[in-house]
């Protein structure tokens, strides 16, 4: 893959010195005495010019320029045994002084020809194509060349008319060092700019235009090579192309739309081919040694969180910090707690009664109402966190053993939080908080948390309460639209459900929400416990009031539950889905009703166990289905269930995505991922269009700028 520096050339033969004393100073630096050095070498630097391996030469055939190729072929034996690039010369048969139109016709075929050469040459290096050289014409045609075959500077060298006697009269030896002092100003390089592939000269038509079909002699010899052309077939088919951009490119959106199972951002179909190409050809999660670059540009990404439990977002740390808020309101059962937790820190200190029931902590001290003793527990770790995380997790903390444990033991790494700790109003606002702000650090636009009110009401909030001091925390919040989902769980008793239901139904006024962060409900929790089939009785109240349902399904039972989730309660969203395959009626159903499924993959491996492209002892295990879901069109959303218990983010979770996925996944997938999760979101449909077309035009400077 060489750096080529590609331009026309006529009698002037020190335009060769000139251009690589600007593209390859370490040649011979002939700026170092100019005026404006620093200058020159920033705009080298800022190009990103790097010195390039081949010099290509583009002439008439004739005596003057043979003088100077000749000249050229002195200065470089000059130049000892430096490295230097390899200069090719092509001449134009039968075009000796342009003349006529018919010989600038010739030329400029030869010019598009050997600038499209030099392109597909080049691959991922760089073509730069210098306007400097030969006639007006020339330079006008191999910029025109540039501007379709693109190009990565654009450069060009200025002369001083004062010294352009002098200049012509200098010999080749002359340009072996920088120019004199007297000369120092007498040339400047330029870099006038840089050009993509033009779409439709790449496959925005037929196809992409190649150099096979439009054929110029090569040889390794550096004698020049003689280009005949009768008739200037490359030029009028660039030409023609973009006569009729407009109605190619229609033709090429509507094509690339078509071979897709779904759309991913409509503006993305604007890019130019190469582009699209890149972004479904470049694929992350394969190479753990990408894997910071790649989540560093995820993070940048305007994402949705569309299932996210309150209940489970926090690490050791964030425990740490939400157990704090409640001090002051536990100052007065300090001397009850002394004691308890006295034995508890030298039982730590030596190792004892682990692992622990976390839930026995929550009213082990009498009379000391919740969430004080859960608090106080969690604030013995206040200045080692991290010990905190290896009590919790234990052997979870190996990726590879925390895969496939079931969903009883993954619940149980939530007890020391959730129903544990969110039983007042400190803890409650503070897990909010702490939630907004993992939010604020991934870019997260839109996020719909999930929470069961009913179940924090042990230390003396009632259900309202609770619902409107999580609405108070996630309203107003600058660059995210909050929403609310109320979570019964199946393994609670149905009054359990029936209180939560009652409390959406309060909250509801008339024909609309009453409360308008309320988006909508949920039935959660081990789908064993209770089918969806017997809780639509309960549910058709909420049904009658039009609320949006999301229910768990698919997770860890057969695709029965999947079925019975929508058929009986009229979801619109599944959580997880996993099994939904093995009812290929029911997926054709979900993708003719765009029912989304949440797939949440850091939960899904650590309770059912899935392979990781990163980690070899899953290699036993099933394929994730994320993919295959993707490209049977159905609308699948990625997000992060319980980012504390799963030890994700928001960013991490895409990636995990693609980790999960054989061979990973696209930056073209991840991107259709995202515009899914803004499609399937539970606001109003002027809020979610209003996001789509916001995080689109994000994205499309995001692409602009340096992909993973």
């Amino acid at each position: 893959m060489p750096n080529i520096l590609i331009t026309t050339f006529g009698a002037t033969w020190q335009i060769v010195p000139e251009l690589l004393g600007f593209a390859n100073p370490g040649l011979v630096d002939l700026y170092a005495l100019h005026p404006a050095a620093d200058r020159i070498r920033e705009a080298r630097a800022r190009a990103g010019i790097c010195p390039v391996e081949e010099l290509w030469l583009i002439t008439t055939k004739g005596k003057t320029t043979d003088e100077a190729v000749l000249k050229v072929r002195e200065w470089q034996g000059l130049l000892g045994r430096k490295p230097q690039p390899e200069i090719r010369v092509w001449q134009a048969n039968n075009v000796q002084d342009l003349v006529s139109e018919a010989e600038c016709r010739l030329m400029a075929e030869c010019i598009y020809r050997l600038v499209l050469h030099a392109s597909e040459r080049v691959k991922r290096g760089q073509l730069i194509v210098s306007l400097t050289g030969g006639r007006k014409t020339m330079s006008s045609d191999i910029q025109n060349a540039a501007v379709a075959f693109g190009c990565h500077a654009l450069v060009h060298v200025i002369q001083n008319e004062r010294h352009r006697r002098s200049l012509l009269g200098l010999s080749p030896d002359d340009f072996t060092r920088p120019l004199p002092a007297d000369l120092r100003d007498a040339v400047t390089p330029v870099v006038t700019g840089s050009y993509r592939t033009s779409p439709v000269v790449d496959e925005v038509a037929d196809g992409p235009l190649q150099g096979a079909a439009y054929p110029v002699p090569f040889s390794e010899a550096c004698d020049p090579l003689e280009i005949n052309v009768k008739r200037p077939e490359l030029v009028l088919e660039v030409q023609r192309r973009q006569d009729n951009a407009g109605f190619l490119y229609c033709n090429y959106t509507n094509r690339l739309m078509h071979e897709e199972a779904d759309a991913n951002f409509l503006a993305l179909y604007s890019l130019p081919p190469a582009v699209i190409r890149d972004l479904k050809a470049r694929r992350l999660g394969m190479d753990p040694q990408r894997e910071e670059a790649e989540l560093a540009w995820i993070r940048k990404l305007p994402k949705t969180e569309l299932h996210c439990h309150l209940g489970g977002v926090a690490d050791a740390r964030e425990l740490v910090e939400i157990a704090a808020a409640n001090r002051r309101a536990m100052a007065p059962y300090g001397d009850r707690l002394a004691p308890w937790l006295d034995r508890w820190r030298k039982r730590l200190d030596r190792g004892q009664g682990l692992p622990i029931r976390f839930k026995n902590l929550r009213k082990a001290v009498p009379g000391v109402p919740e969430p004080f003793c859960v608090a106080a527990f969690v604030l013995l770790f206040e200045d080692r966190p991290e010990f905190l995380d290896e009590v919790v997790f234990g052997p979870y903390l190996d990726a590879s053993a925390f895969c496939g444990i079931g969903f009883k033991p993954y619940e149980a790494l939530g007890d020391l939080q959730g129903s544990g700790l969110l039983q007042s109003e400190e803890s409650l606002r503070a897990a909010c908080r702490v939630l907004m702000r993992r939010a604020a650090l991934h870019n997260i636009r839109c996020i719909e948390v999930r929470c069961s009110p009913v179940n924090y009401t042990r230390g003396g909030l009632d259900p309202f309460q609770v619902a409107q001091i999580i609405h108070e925390e996630l309203t107003g919040r600058q660059h995210c639209t909050c929403s609310i989902i109320f979570t019964a769980s199946r393994h609670h008793n149905m009054a359990r459900v029936r209180q939560h239901i009652c409390l959406a139904r309060s909250l509801m006024a008339g024909d609309g929400p009453g409360f308008p962060n309320l988006a909508g409900f949920d039935l959660a929790g081990n789908e064993t416990a209770g089918s969806a089939a017997r809780m639509r009785k309960a549910f058709m109240p909420m049904m009658e009031k039009c609320m949006h349902f999301t229910i768990h399904a698919g997770e860890i039972q057969d695709v029965g539950s999947i079925w019975e989730a929508v058929y009986h309660l009229s979801a619109e969203r599944i959580g997880h889905g996993l099994t939904l395959r093995d009812n290929p009626g029911l997926l054709e159903r979900f993708r003719d009703r765009s029912i989304a499924l949440e797939m949440c993959p850091s939960s899904n491996f650590q309770i059912v166990g899935f392979r990781d492209n990163y980690l070899p002892a899953s290699q036993g295990r099933p394929l994730y289905p994320l993919k295959e879901y993707l490209d049977q069109g159905l609308r699948v959303t990625v997000n992060t269930d319980n980012p504390g218990i799963s030890r994700t983010d928001f960013s991490r979770e895409l990636h995990r995505a693609a980790r999960l996925t054989p061979g990973g996944l696209s930056i073209w997938d991840l991107l259709l991922l995202i515009r899914n999760g803004y499609k399937s979101g539970f606001c109003k449909r002027p809020v979610r269009t209003k996001l789509l077309r916001e995080a689109e035009s994000e994205i499309l400077e995001l692409i602009q700028g340096a992909l993973p």
